[in-house]
């Protein structure tokens, strides 16, 4: 992953505490365009606004998603949870 492509993931870690191994697909996608976005050079039109919007949706991670979201109650560890830990 691209700096920027890395700076979006602590983002959304940090800002998504629902998330876990089985986002980082998905997560790695929304990355991908959120760095696309903040690229002064890219061109980032609609198709491109609707994909990550749908990629956002999917994670939960807009307002009316993410009250559909099951939030972690503190279950069995996750290998993969260091990369989604936020601080």
């Amino acid at each position: 992953m691209t700096a920027s492509q890395k700076k979006a993931w602590k983002e959304f870690a940090s800002e998504m505490a629902w998330l876990n191994s089985s986002h980082r697909v998905l997560l790695r996608l929304a990355c991908i365009w959120v760095a696309r976005m903040d690229d002064p050079d890219a061109d980032f039109g609609v198709s491109a606004t609707q994909a990550l919007s749908s990629i956002l949706s999917k994670l939960g991670a807009t307002p009316v998603d993410e009250s559909k979201v099951a939030h972690d109650d503190g279950g069995e560890d996750d290998p993969d949870e260091k990369f989604f830990k936020r601080g």
